[in-house]
């Protein structure tokens, strides 16, 4: 079977779980409550309700990232198939991100997102075109904050990880195989591939392990990013001011939690003070998918093309 073909059952799979998130039915309050798994956070445990299903849903989505890691690599000799798997899952070498590894995330962050999303009515009802022209910017968002939370957790500072724990660093030759430090493009693409990466650093990544930012708090800047598309959702926007209004209200709640009430208000800015430092990474984002190699269009399968390519 050729690779376009591979290609096509590939997309038609995303495509079929996309549409499976979009026949999910809402609740009166504008969204559902997905997945079954115990919040890891103990602050979150004690709080039900909105977040409490999206911090679940987050458990249940980062447990999948590990699971695309070195997949497309042949197999170890001498160990059974399932267990060299196993081993890639649980015990993944730390490695310098490749094309393949960057396609996956990309991907694998727009699945999440639109999960996100589709947790909420006011997304659900809204046309095709809107829900592509929200992804495409969403989905940087989405990806950032997960690769952000992972490169915080890391005692090196200048490594940006993606979510199967691969790495970028600012040094493009950094963990380059030996037989490609020659080839003739190498020096022009050493020059660019920095850029993204200094930038997710310095608007994403210190600032998130400067400020300690935990799990519980990633998914409500998630939340929050998202009922920010107010221009995307129509009739629908005094939903979202509800909505909105309960995400932050429920962060406040785990900050007197987590730092006391005298220290919550400060700590709820800090969050809120994170999003814009996204933001400003996600033009840096959009901008390395048209020149670097590592984000080469060219060999991205569809759905991220279709998605990250929408004009």
């Amino acid at each position: 079977m050729g690779p376009r073909t591979q290609n096509d059952r590939k997309l038609r799979k995303d495509q079929i779980k996309l549409e499976k998130m979009n026949e999910k039915s809402g609740e009166s309050n504008g969204m559902s409550c997905p997945g079954t798994a115990n919040a890891s956070n103990s602050y979150a445990r004690t709080i039900v309700n909105l977040m409490d299903c999206l911090v679940r849903l987050q458990d249940r989505q980062r447990s999948q990232h590990m699971s695309s890691f070195c997949m497309d690599e042949q197999f170890s000799q001498g160990l059974d198939m399932f267990d060299d798997i196993r081993q890639r899952i649980h015990n993944a070498p730390f490695r310098r991100a490749r094309k393949v590894d960057v396609n996956s995330m990309l991907r694998m962050g727009i699945l999440n997102a639109t999960e996100w999303a589709n947790q909420f009515v006011p997304f659900r009802t809204m046309s095709h075109q809107n829900k592509k022209a929200l992804l495409k910017e969403y989905s940087f968002s989405f990806v950032l904050i997960d690769q952000g939370y992972l490169t915080a957790q890391r005692p090196d500072d200048d490594l940006w990880i993606l979510q199967n724990n691969t790495f970028m660093s600012p040094d493009y030759y950094r963990g380059l195989p030996e037989e490609d430090v020659h080839l003739k493009e190498v020096p022009t693409k050493a020059k660019l591939h920095p850029l993204f990466v200094q930038d997710a650093l310095t608007s994403v990544g210190y600032p998130m392990k400067l400020n300690q930012i935990d799990l519980f708090e990633c998914a409500v800047i998630k939340t929050i990013i998202l009922l920010g598309f107010k221009n995307y959702f129509g009739d629908n926007r005094s939903m979202l001011d509800t909505l909105q209004s309960k995400v932050i209200q429920e962060a406040m709640d785990y900050c007197i939690g987590k730092v006391g009430p005298d220290n919550a208000p400060e700590r709820l800015g800090i969050i809120l003070l994170q999003i814009t430092s996204i933001r400003c990474a996600i033009k840096s984002l959009s901008n390395q998918t048209l020149v670097s190699d590592l984000f080469n269009l060219m060999i991205f399968d569809s759905l991220v093309r279709d998605v990250l390519l929408l004009t």
